[in-house]
């Protein structure tokens, strides 16, 4: 199966933070957006981690809690007061 425009929220190193095993300071964008897939380590990698698939039913539970953060954030920024500016 090609992880080809999928990215990394399937991948079982993913951390939800923007790195993961593979790339512990930033997960490149054309990664983690599923531009490309990383199947292979490429140059300048650290290790030789790549993509790796979880089974459905951790792809549910990534999901639901994809979900739960961004109903989380949508509420916060809710929540957060409105700055007036000076004139």
């Amino acid at each position: 199966m090609n992880q080809q425009k999928i990215g990394c929220p399937i991948c079982k190193h993913y951390s939800f933070d923007g790195t993961c095993a593979a790339f512990p300071d930033r997960i490149p964008m054309v990664f983690l957006s599923g531009e490309r897939g990383h199947t292979e380590p490429i140059d300048g990698q650290q290790n030789d981690i790549v993509f790796e698939w979880i089974s459905p039913e951790e792809q549910q539970q990534r999901v639901k809690i994809i979900l739960e953060k961004a109903d989380r954030d949508s509420l916060s920024n809710e929540l957060v007061p409105q700055q007036k500016a000076c004139t």
